[in-house]
């Protein structure tokens, strides 16, 4: 009996691609089989070709196409020569399936290519199944014998064939940058919430602790991830975490990040700004507590500034004297040092100089009192330190730390003046004066309400571990899904916001100790990042740097602590290269801008670039998938979340025709954070009051 899966013979054999002469017979995409009726030829249908041992090939079809050829007849007088079609399938293959036991095993190595003349058959379902629904496993725990360290995870059905499963690798998919690109409306938003729910779902039973961190720049996850009690109503100029209002504290800021938030230049006002930001975490009083040794160090180049000011040539020396004493006492603490209270009686004839109208610029009449008091303290934290004076380290710790500042010392002159070395004021002051005013500016602009909310009654966050305690981190319990709303930020706003939570889940993960930073992974979801991780450009501005630099790093370097990126984005060709190259799996939908396209076929890989080629005619909702969490790159219908994010896509006829109530226009007034009454409406007054709280 006749094979019904044979659908014709190898004709030609180049590299790993074949041409498969296709049987006369063989006409219809479809074929009734002993397994029902399968995909026979058509693009993207699967096609298998016995090597013997019980190992079969398998590959894709890419390209059919039909030639005429001539079929000579035998005859003593006349010869006539009959047309006919000779119809060829060009096959890219994939692979090699090994029987073991109950199923095929699939492994992407081809160590003998089938040969001229072998038949090619239709895939049996239990070689697609292999193929499909057991993808690799990856990422076995050290030391752990078991197979269950991973899990086959479905996202969707092979496109035409809904009765099949293409299911990935879940360590994978999860464990390594993912990229899911494409149009605005072709599913990316579904994609993410499908997987994400998928993964969360198969961990029912295990323990409730954050695992996914989704930025949201749009404000269309919550549905999809709905937090517990209902959310409060979104306002401009905040961030929200799980519906409840929240913020990104002003002291999360590291050195470099304070000066690009306030333009510094880099030669006058980075090394006072800098100094400034030590100083302002530092008087906060945590460090005494965290860092006791930094705090002595920097006390000593307090104490070497008022040795300074008496041998400086230029003026003030009593004020700039009294201002570093005052910092000195704030770094000293508690701490028992011999010739403070000598130093501050010294200093203390001078100290109502600080604010007075007329004050005496002239050296102190008791200096040599002031100075012997400073040298006697300088040696006396030297002693307390063991003779370690390197001061230089405590600028970056401290300056870097997330250690809380309040709001009160953002505003406080003197410690910008303490941060100044008296023989440069002088020289710098008019420098300054400009760092000032665009410090005073910021904390005046509402766009950065959600950098400064942190003392705020609805927030209050007083340090890191509150901070991270607030999405269940260090919890028993706390929600695996974890929705940053970042969508009422404003475009400035938004690139620092995003940068600064990357940067601090990453430092979180590094700080671990080696033996725990593959426990309790976590994946961080950027959406529409296109928005925030774009390439580098000589028109940067200082927000995007940031954002970008931190996550290329992550991008590079996170999967070491155990942190993960999904990337989403409409534009690939504007997502940093460094970002992209790092992604191990990729979920394409559908993308129209060739700049897009040649941007993404450089960087897939070659088997999958044909099937790409496809990738302008994607259904909503279908995908592209290749990486390393599949065994071949394929075209999947994704299945559906439920409940989906707030990303569908308006139906003008059926609104129009439908709609019965006016556009809300007071609720989006409300949302603006601003208020109308109806003698505004009407035009009698005056319109729109500002009703946003102030934080000061």
């Amino acid at each position: 009996m006749e094979n019904p899966r044979v659908i014709g013979h190898i004709a030609a054999v180049q590299g790993f691609r074949v041409k498969v002469e296709l049987l006369p017979e063989t006409k219809s995409a479809l074929r009734a089989t002993l397994d029902g009726v399968q995909t026979a030829i058509a693009i993207n249908a699967y096609l298998t070709f016995s090597i013997g041992a019980g190992q079969v090939v398998i590959g894709v079809i890419t390209d059919l196409e039909s030639r005429d050829s001539y079929d000579p007849t035998n005859g003593d007088d006349l010869t006539l020569e009959l047309v006919k079609p000779r119809r060829t399938a060009s096959v890219q293959l994939l692979g090699t399936i090994e029987h073991d036991g109950e199923r095929g095993r699939f492994s992407p190595g081809i160590t003998i290519l089938p040969t001229l003349d072998t038949p090619a058959e239709i895939g049996a379902p239990d070689i697609l199944k292999a193929v499909f629904e057991f993808p690799p496993q990856r990422n076995r725990p050290e030391g752990y014998e078991g197979k269950d360290f991973d899990y086959n995870l479905r996202i969707g059905s092979p496109t035409g064939q809904p009765t099949n499963a293409v299911r990935a690798s879940y360590n994978d998919l999860f464990a390594r940058p993912l990229a899911i690109v494409g149009n605005t409306g072709s599913g990316k938003s579904y994609t993410v919430s499908s997987l994400v729910q998928k993964a969360m779902k198969v961990l029912s039973g295990s323990a409730e602790e954050p695992h996914i961190f989704i930025l949201d720049i749009n404000g269309e996850y919550a549905n999809a991830f709905p937090a517990k009690g209902e959310p409060t109503a979104r306002m401009p100029d905040r961030v929200y975490l799980n519906g409840a209002e929240f913020g990104i504290p002003i002291w999360f800021f590291n050195a470099e990040e304070i000066c690009a938030w306030l333009s510094a230049s880099e030669q006058t006002q980075e090394p006072v700004l800098k100094d400034w930001w030590a100083i302002a975490k530092a008087s906060s009083g945590l460090l005494a507590k965290q860092a006791p040794n930094n705090s002595l160090r920097h006390a000593i180049t307090k104490a070497n500034v008022i040795l300074q000011t008496l041998d400086a040539a230029n003026k003030p020396f009593k004020k700039t004297c009294c201002q570093q004493f005052q910092i000195l006492q704030q770094y000293v603490g508690s701490v028992n040092v011999d010739g403070m209270a000598a130093l501050g009686a010294a200093l203390q004839p001078h100290m109502s100089q600080l604010t007075a109208s007329q004050i005496d610029w002239s050296s102190p009449h008791n200096e040599p009192d002031i100075r012997n008091a400073a040298e006697t303290v300088i040696e006396s934290l030297r002693a307390h330190l063991g003779g370690d004076t390197q001061g230089s380290a405590f600028f970056a710790t401290t300056a870097d730390s997330p250690l809380f500042v309040p709001r009160s010392h953002l505003r406080d002159p003197l410690l910008m003046d303490a941060a100044t070395p008296a023989e440069e004021v002088g020289r710098i002051e008019a420098h300054l004066t400009t760092l000032k005013l665009r410090l005073n500016a910021r904390l005046d602009d509402r766009r950065w309400r959600s950098f400064l909310n942190y003392e705020d009654t609805e927030t209050g966050i007083r340090d890191l571990a509150g901070w991270l305690n607030s999405f269940g981190l260090g919890r028993t319990t706390g929600p695996k899904v974890s929705v940053i709303d970042l969508s009422m930020l404003s475009n400035e706003v938004l690139p620092y916001a995003c940068a600064l939570v990357g940067r601090i889940l990453l430092e979180t993960r590094e700080s671990l100790a080696a033996q725990w930073r593959f426990k309790h992974p976590w994946v961080l979801v950027l959406e529409e990042a296109h928005n925030y991780a774009r390439p580098a450009r000589t028109d940067e501005d200082r927000g995007h740097r940031l954002a970008r630099l931190a996550y290329e790093r992550i991008a590079k370097e996170g999967r070491k602590f155990g942190l993960s990126l999904i990337i989403a984005s409409q534009r690939p060709s504007e997502i940093s290269p460094t970002i992209i190259s790092q992604c191990a799996n990729f979920i394409s939908h559908r993308l129209q801008n060739p700049d897009d396209i040649d941007h993404f076929r450089r960087i897939i890989p070659l088997q999958a670039r044909r099937l790409l080629d496809q990738v302008t005619t994607l259904a909503s909702g279908e995908a592209i998938v290749f990486g390393s969490a599949f065994h071949v790159p394929t075209r999947v219908m994704f299945d559906r979340p439920e409940p989906g994010p707030h990303s569908q896509t308006a139906a003008p006829y059926h609104e129009w025709k439908t709609e019965t109530a006016v556009f809300p226009l007071a609720a989006v007034i409300d949302a603006w954070g601003i208020s109308i009454t109806k003698e505004e409406q009407s035009g009698t007054m005056r319109p729109i009051t500002s009703v946003a709280d102030s934080w000061d």
